[in-house]
């Protein structure tokens, strides 16, 4: 079952659920570490890996509602031996192991899909780290603001929330480039 989105020239996204009986997979195609791919495009990309993991959960929890199966996210060029294992030929990429390693995300160990799901539904950050780069992944840069807490917000621009929000769009934008949340 593949999601697809649209995304830059030479940039390979994709999704696909893969289920053995045994456990289901989740494998997430590369995304390219280059400096030219728009933020719009990697808040698009985690939407869909949103969108692919809650039906991954749901996939699971409707075939076995007592006991769903595990459900496990699976990195291109990273892949365990129980996922290649279900292909008669698989060629592993160095190559594509090598960007995927860069990501912050993924380790040498197998993943599962809610522990990732949960991160990118991550609602709520402290200042510093939206104040650093890179941004936690599923985070607007242009909304940084959304995702702070209420102390955090006040501490940061100086009001509350029902006062910036009263500021004309231009005002909230300068004020958040002031205070480094832009």
């Amino acid at each position: 079952m593949p999601v697809t989105c649209g995304v830059p020239q030479g940039s390979i996204l994709a999704l696909f659920l893969v289920d053995n009986y045994h456990e289901v997979y989740l494998w997430q195609g590369w995304w390219p570490q280059d400096t030219e791919t728009p933020g719009s495009a990697r808040i698009r990309w985690d939407a869909d890996r949103k969108c692919a993991m809650e039906t991954v959960l749901r996939y699971c929890r409707e075939k076995n509602e007592r006991n769903p199966q595990k459900s496990y996210l699976i990195h291109a060029g990273l892949e365990p031996l129980t996922f290649t294992n279900m292909f008669p030929s698989w060629e592993h990429r160095e190559d594509i192991a090598e960007i995927t390693e860069q990501e912050a995300e993924v380790c040498k160990q197998i993943i599962l899909v809610e522990d990732v799901l949960s991160r990118l539904c991550q609602s709520t950050y402290p200042l510093e780290e939206l104040q650093s780069r890179p941004l936690p992944h599923g985070v607007d840069p242009l909304r940084l603001e959304i995702y702070l807490s209420d102390d955090d917000f006040e501490k940061a621009l100086e009001m509350k929330r029902e006062e910036y929000e009263a500021l004309p769009g231009w005002k909230q934008v300068n004020l958040k480039k002031a205070k480094g949340l832009f």
